[in-house]
């Protein structure tokens, strides 16, 4: 039997008699809450009842045996293997709590499940360590980025998703725990285990991004586990090697490393993983781990921070406890520690003896067992244990596998990738020429496997010479890839250096330092890429180009590669501090295009439209418009465009085309008025708060001397909101006169009233300010510079066909109106008026959104300033949605659907038109119809639209 090397038999003795901690002494039965034990998980009392029904079943071995979890692998379906024997005897005749399956594939670990739950009398807690997803320890399952690069990526809505897919796809293959999400602060560049595994060495960060991975978890009904208790950051040592010693005092731990761990419990986590790591300021005893430390679990977890969820020590196989103890005396003392759960003890027999036998001899309370065994049930009737154990497994690849889930992990990549270096400007590549390309792959292994990126760089440069050297190379092996890198006009440095259990390294060995030094002095294009650990940038702060990834996951391996040839934005951001560099967090040059950007069709293939393509499709059957032409922007990207229908309803009639002009009604007011009158504000020509007489003298008369240009934008200025002058009136002279001496309808201010004489009225003070027709002056700020070549007032006459018809006007024109304005008034006023008037397309209007979506810019061109967007884009008063001249979400009814945010804009024309930006998610929906034709009365398109933007959200979701 393995004896305890270092702990005196007296100390032991007196360690588990009376605590060192905060926490007093171990609770005794007189002190262990039994409805404690269950708390965690919110049972009713029903669930409650279902929990001791199966405790009071047990035997006392039984429930000693709950607390076991062995490990398992996947990697075969042979009932006569060995592997397959002990299963079997863990699970029948030992009856053990649960199994964590370490590798394997898919089907082969739900065979297995399934088997084991077949054998078991109480339903098995199946558990993972499903950090980045399935495929990190099932080969063809979903792998997700690092989560340092997750971190980069700083995007609290793609952890969320990221946590309830991994748990969504863990729930569909039996899988009910899994230890993630890692919160450990690596604060040490050094650390062998942790690294890249960590968000950062940021706690707020770090928190931000846990509790967000949580609450997927949470939703999904998956335990989701904080590790490793009280924090791995700091230590210089891999814990599967030897105990690390952490230095950190009490106040270290706790304002950095348990603020995690505090927010995490706050944020309803249901289990705690504890490390085997010896921590002097909690634990006086030298060479106890925190995993078998009462004073850690019991005092600081259970007590100081509350925490009455699932415990459970990291692996007992390893040697930062198994170098010091023997298995008994680690099952012994974990138990007593306040441990719930025992993974992967070396001999899980002994183990579950060493605990039977320790309550026998009165070492261990009945009680004690009790609590943790009913807290272990409370967990597996949380997880619906109750209801099935079993795998389902009709239709299980129908089911786990779907694109928007590995359009997540790649979304997580593409928006992680980090630029800290790049003094000649070498990227992007894209317009880059380059003949003659060396790659040199420069591992921290022995033998190199294949890397995704250089099969890339491969088909993009097809001479590329590829070389690969592992950490045991020789210096003189580099000298074939040093000849040819100093041959080649482009040299491409690949470095992967990564956590790995057992290896205890982790920084850049000494020849790949010396091999990238030799290459800084050819003073040639170069680029050094981490695919791993980013502090190695300490090591060679000489290179000139330096880009991470975090991790060599496939993921991230394609987006460091569209990220360094251009075709995505860079915006990654440095989630460490790089010690003895001046790279510190948050730092990394952004590459924004600020253009619109269509996707390649692999992309493309991540999104369902099919919900849209139905609805619209329908509304035309149900004769809501003839025709329609939708565009999809999200986050930059251009994700769908599509027409359907055609002119008219004649079969005869053309077919709407992508390219098609539509009359936008009273979409004008934003996209041409108020777009206006926001350069104008820009400029300090137009004051929000300035009298309307004091631009337009003539509109001072019947009491409107108060009206404000704010109140023309928010329609509170008392003004109609409109007049039939066509039925009474001939000229455009007329109308404006009308207007400027027209009595109001209420005082300026007092109420809501959309109205159209209020931005005709805009219209005129504009023209009075610059001198110019709204129509030039728009085509000279703001269409020309966006290049928007189909938006216009009054189409010539050779682009008539071009552009949808509206309506079959019987009482005015008497005629189909097609490429003139619509609107009465506007056409009065010649086709250029404030309320309507503006012909466009789905092209130019998604390059006018895009442009609002980011803050006025779009490519090098600042059309509006961003403070003004964004002031001008929020609701204004509690009287109305208005913002300045857009409208903004309402809470009900609203045509943008209720699953837009709060924080979207838009605005809505009479012949069928919208537009909307989901500011919060960077979406824009462009939805143009001509549903007037052949009459206005056809209203039936207003109960379409907000089911179409429904679906549009939906479609960009992971669901």
């Amino acid at each position: 039997m393995k004896m305890i090397k270092q702990i005196p038999l007296l100390l032991i003795i007196s360690l588990f008699t009376f605590s060192v901690g905060k926490s007093g002494v171990l609770p005794v039965k007189s002190t262990i809450d039994n409805n404690d034990a269950v708390a965690a998980f919110n049972l009713s009392v029903d669930e409650i009842r279902w929990v001791d029904s199966m405790l009071n079943k047990m035997t006392l071995f039984e429930k000693c045996a709950q607390m076991i979890l062995p490990w398992a692998e996947a990697k075969s379906q042979d009932t006569t293997s060995n592997a397959y024997e002990r299963i079997v005897h863990l699970v029948k005749d030992l009856k053990v709590g649960g199994l964590i399956f370490f590798e394997g594939k898919i089907n082969d670990q739900v065979w297995l499940t399934n088997k084991a739950q077949e054998l078991a009398q109480v339903p098995l807690l199946i558990s993972s360590d499903f950090e980045r997803g399935l495929g990190m320890r099932l080969k063809d399952g979903l792998e997700f980025p690092y989560n340092m690069a997750v971190a980069a990526a700083n995007d609290s809505n793609l952890a969320y998703w990221m946590g309830k897919i991994t748990s969504r796809q863990s729930n569909i293959i039996g899988v009910h725990q899994n230890y993630a999400p890692t919160v450990d602060l690596n604060d040490n560049p050094h650390n062998p285990i942790i690294n890249i595994r960590a968000f950062s060495d940021n706690a707020v960060l770090t928190s931000k991004l846990a509790d967000a991975f949580i609450k997927g978890c949470n939703e999904e009904r998956i335990l989701s586990t904080v590790k490793h208790f009280p924090g791995h950051g700091s230590s210089s040592t891999d814990s599967h090697q030897k105990l690390p010693l952490l230095t950190h005092s009490k106040e270290e731990f706790e304002t950095h490393d348990l603020i995690p761990f505090k927010n995490a419990i706050e944020h309803n986590v249901k289990s705690v993983m504890i490390g085997h790591l010896e921590v002097p300021a909690y634990e006086y005893t030298s060479g106890l781990p925190a995993s078998l430390s009462e004073s850690i679990i019991s005092g600081v977890l259970k007590t100081d921070l509350k925490f009455n969820g699932l415990i459970t020590t990291d692996a007992l196989n390893m040697k930062g406890v198994t170098n010091e103890f023997s298995d008994t005396d680690a099952a012994v003392f974990a138990v007593k520690a306040g441990n719930d759960c025992l993974l992967f003890p070396e001999d899980e027999e002994t183990a579950i003896n060493a605990i039977y036998d320790a309550v026998q001899n009165g070492d261990i309370s009945k009680e004690r067992i009790d609590y943790s065994v009913r807290k272990i049930l409370a967990a597996k009737r949380w997880v619906r244990l109750n209801e099935n154990k079993f795998v389902l497994t009709e239709g299980l690849e129908n089911r786990l596998v779907k694109k928007s889930y590995q359009r997540l992990a790649q979304d997580i990549a593409d928006k992680s990738i980090t630029l800290l270096k790049d003094d000649d400007c070498l990227l992007p590549l894209n317009d880059l020429k380059f003949s003659n390309v060396t790659c040199v792959v420069l591992n921290d292994l022995k033998k190199l496997p294949d890397y995704d990126i250089v099969e890339m760089f491969k088909e993009k440069y097809p001479s590329l010479k590829e070389f690969g050297f592992g950490r045991n190379s020789d210096e003189d092996e580099y000298e074939d890839a040093f000849i040819s890198a100093q041959q080649a006009d482009l040299v491409l440095i690949p470095v992967i250096t990564k956590v790995r259990s057992y290896s205890g390294e982790i920084d850049l060995p000494e020849n790949h330092i010396t091999f990238i030094q030799k290459i800084n002095k050819l003073n040639k294009p170069a680029i050094v890429m981490s695919l791993g650990n980013p502090y190695i940038l300490s090591s060679i702060p000489d290179v000139k180009t330096y880009i991470c990834s975090y991790g060599d996951t496939k993921v991230s391996q394609i987006a460091l590669f569209k990220a360094i040839n251009g075709t995505i934005d860079l915006t990654g951001q440095l989630p460490i501090t790089i010690t003895n560099s001046p790279y510190k967090f948050g730092d990394g040059i952004q590459m924004v295009s600020n253009k619109i950007r269509i996707p390649d069709e692999e992309e493309l293939s991540g999104y369902n439209f099919t919900k849209v393509d139905s609805l619209i499709n329908k509304a035309i059957k149900d004769s809501a418009c003839p025709g329609a032409v939708i565009a999809v922007g999200y986050k930059g990207k251009l994700l769908y465009k599509k027409a359907y229908g055609r002119y008219t309803y004649e079969n005869s009639s053309p077919e709407m085309k992508t390219e098609t002009m539509f009359d936008l009604a009273s979409v004008s007011k934003v996209i041409g008025t108020t777009s206006a009158a926001m350069v104008l504000y820009d400029e300090g020509k137009l004051d929000l708060d300035k009298y309307v007489k004091d631009y337009l003298p003539e509109f001072n008369n019947n009491e409107k001397g108060n009206v404000t240009i704010r109140n023309l934008l928010l329609h509170n200025s008392g003004l109609p909101a409109w007049v039939p002058f066509y039925k009474t009136l001939k000229t455009r002279e007329e109308v404006i006169n009308a207007i400027m001496t027209m009595k109001l309808d209420n005082p300026p201010g007092k109420e809501y009233v959309y109205s159209c004489l209020g931005m005709i009225t805009l219209q005129q003070v504009m023209e009075r300010i610059t001198g110019k027709g709204l129509d030039i002056f728009l085509q000279e700020r703001v269409f020309g510079p966006l290049l928007m070549k189909s938006t216009m007032y009054r189409p010539a006459k050779e682009t008539w066909n071009r552009c949808a018809p509206t309506e079959n006007d019987d009482y005015f024109r008497m005629k189909v109106v097609q490429g003139q304005v619509h609107d009465e008034t506007a056409f009065m006023l010649g086709g250029v008026s404030g309320n309507a008037g503006l012909f466009s397309n789905v092209d130019d209007l998604s390059i006018f959104l895009q442009m609002i979506l980011q803050k006025g810019k779009y490519g090098s061109k600042q059309i509006i300033e961003p403070s003004t967007v964004e002031m001008w884009t929020k609701k204004q008063t509690d009287q109305s949605t208005r913002g300045l001249g857009w409208d903004t979400k309402s809470a009900e009814s609203s045509s943008a659907g209720s699953l837009f945010s709060m924080n979207s804009i838009g605005h809505t024309g009479f012949t069928g038109t919208s537009v909307w930006i989901d500011k919060d998610r960077g979406l824009f929906v462009v939805l143009l119809t001509n549903r007037v034709y052949p009459t206005r009365a056809n209203t039936k398109l207003y109960k379409f639209r907000s089911k179409i933007h429904d679906a549009v959200v939906k479609a960009i979701g992971y669901e």
